[in-house]
């Protein structure tokens, strides 16, 4: 909370949201914001023969634009590699993922022209469709001088069987093939990526592998497509716990597993403006209520914070999914995020917070997204799984057995405090008095996922606290920290300004002015054509 911020930090708040924009609207980065979902070309024209020219002008090209990430000597080790998660591609071992050649195999210089024009979602790795086809076939020979294993490399394409379609019943079979296969042992029963393996992996052996969260579609390596889906389950990954099924499932047994893995993954459906619906009653204090099933969600995408020191290069949390709701009294709000492990410590603790203007602004000037600044004050709601007071929490499934506490309460009782703050930046954070905290949440974590409920009355007297009033657009901001990933304080995941609304239902005589608006309209153009037809007619 203490730590100093970076010099010049206007102009670095600045680039930072140019950099959210960016990540928001770019046309080939972050596309996962956007639903412009990298495709990935199957195509690899213009292949050149390799000759010592080819491999100087492609060490030329390497030299400019590659070693920053993958280093001089192309072991992965470039300048910017400390701060990327995963980490560049080792050219000098068999570290290649991404192929269609069998497991264990070096790929073909097609595979590598693929990636290389299409870059990898979900890394640092993005398209160089910049490069001709040319000098992408000559950074691809001077690669390849890394590992001399390429020398001999006779590694030949995999045959991709006859596509079977997708069905309901395909779905099905992949269903019970994810169980049969044991691919819940290291994605998880739903496909999070939080199965007992990873988890044992990551928190008791130190070790780096993490299997993929199938639900983000965008986060896919070489492709999200069912045929690059059923590719991967025939080939494997090279160097990690993902083997190849090609020996142990049949070809139209990897069509149907393809089928069901693309059937669990969904695309981001990010909205600028969340809309809180309107309910009568009380707002239900159960996530699995239909009200909240049923109400309108935006997945927010989170980036980690890197303005305020220390930054957070290798952020945990990508993205938030929100719902909210509010009835004449108080206003609630849904956060789902994907997260593997539930471990944490009072230290390291998972947790949300979701960041409002204590003056809504009536133009575009609003107070920074990072934690406010000393002319505009922000209010600030933070849930932390660990929670100190045992009265006000469960503890953890016994599958777990962390020591870690967290509510799982799913009727309204045993409700967590939520904690409020106030800052004009992140050295000016000042955690409003208890007799100040009106906000109350309950957390509960179930196959590699949080929900948490967040709710509060509609106004406070409170001058502190930001007032929800109709009609307004409300900044909301997201702030988010993983703690089995380390990260506290200015370590987390953050989102840009968003909106919140309240949404009020259209009243009847809105639908009375459109129907005279319609009688009127056809009134005036049945004159017009009746009187045409009677000149016609004289």
């Amino acid at each position: 909370m203490n730590a100093p911020a970076f010099k010049y930090k206007g102009i670095l708040s600045f680039l930072l949201a140019i950099s959210f924009i960016f990540f928001l609207y770019g046309t080939d980065t972050f596309a996962q914001a956007v639903q412009r979902f990298r495709t990935y070309t199957h195509e690899a024209s213009g292949k050149l023969p390799e000759t010592v020219d080819t491999i100087i002008a492609g060490k030329v090209i390497y030299e400019k634009k590659c070693y920053y990430c993958h280093g001089i000597k192309g072991d992965g080790n470039g300048s910017v590699s400390p701060r990327l998660d995963p980490k560049p591609r080792d050219f000098t071992t068999n570290e290649y993922k991404i192929r269609s050649t069998q497991l264990g195999e070096l790929p073909t210089d097609e595979n590598i022209f693929r990636i290389i024009t299409s870059g990898i979602e979900g890394t640092a790795m993005p398209s160089w469709k910049t490069l001709s086809k040319e000098e992408r076939w000559q950074v691809i020979d001077y690669i390849k001088t890394f590992n001399k294993g390429f020398l001999n490399n006779k590694g030949e394409e995999f045959e991709i069987a006859k596509r079977i379609p997708e069905t309901s019943e395909t779905i099905k079979k992949g269903e019970k093939l994810f169980r049969e296969a044991k691919c819940f042992l290291c994605h998880g029963n739903k496909g999070r990526g939080d199965g007992k393996i990873t988890v044992t992996m990551n928190t008791e052996w130190n070790m780096p592998y993490k299997a993929r969260d199938l639900t983000k579609r965008w986060l896919y390596k070489g492709g999200n497509s069912t045929g690059d889906i059923y590719r991967t389950i025939s080939t494997g990954f090279n160097m990690t716990p993902m083997g190849t099924y090609k020996e142990y499932l049949s070809d139209e047994e990897r069509w149907h597993l393809a089928h069901y893995v693309r059937s669990i993954s969904h695309e981001m459906e990010s909205k600028v403006v969340i809309e809180s619906a309107l309910i009568e009653g009380e707002i239900p204090f159960s996530p699995d209520d239909s009200l909240w099933i049923n109400a309108e969600s935006s997945e927010i995408p989170l980036a980690g914070q890197i303005l305020i020191k220390p930054g957070l290069w290798n952020p945990s949390i990508d993205s938030v999914i929100i719902r909210s709701l509010y009835n004449k009294d108080n206003i609630a709000f849904l956060l789902e995020w994907n997260d593997r492990t539930n471990r944490q410590e009072r230290a390291y603790t998972d947790a949300i917070a979701l960041e409002f203007p204590v003056k809504i602004p009536e133009g575009a000037r609003k107070p920074s997204f990072a934690m406010g600044d000393s002319g505009k004050q922000v209010y600030i709601l933070r849930w932390e799984a660990y929670q100190s007071d045992m009265k006000s929490a469960l503890p953890a499934s016994k599958e777990e057995d962390t020591g870690q506490k967290n509510t799982k309460e799913k009727t309204g009782r045993n409700q967590i405090v939520i904690a409020e703050y106030n800052a004009r930046g992140h050295k000016a954070l000042k955690k409003q008095p208890a007799e100040s905290q009106i906000t109350r949440g309950i957390g509960q974590w179930e196959n590699g996922r949080w929900r948490v409920l967040i709710k509060r009355p509609l106004f406070s007297a409170d001058r502190n606290d930001t007032s929800f009033e109709k009609g307004k657009l409300i900044p909301l901001a997201l702030a988010a920290w993983d703690g089995s990933n380390g990260e506290y304080g200015g370590l987390k995941s953050i989102s840009p300004w968003y909106y919140i609304t309240l949404k009020t239902p259209t009243p009847y005589t809105v639908y009375g002015y459109i129907a005279i608006a319609v009688i009127i309209g056809v009134s005036v153009e049945l004159f017009f054509i009746a009187r045409y037809r009677r000149s016609v007619t004289a």
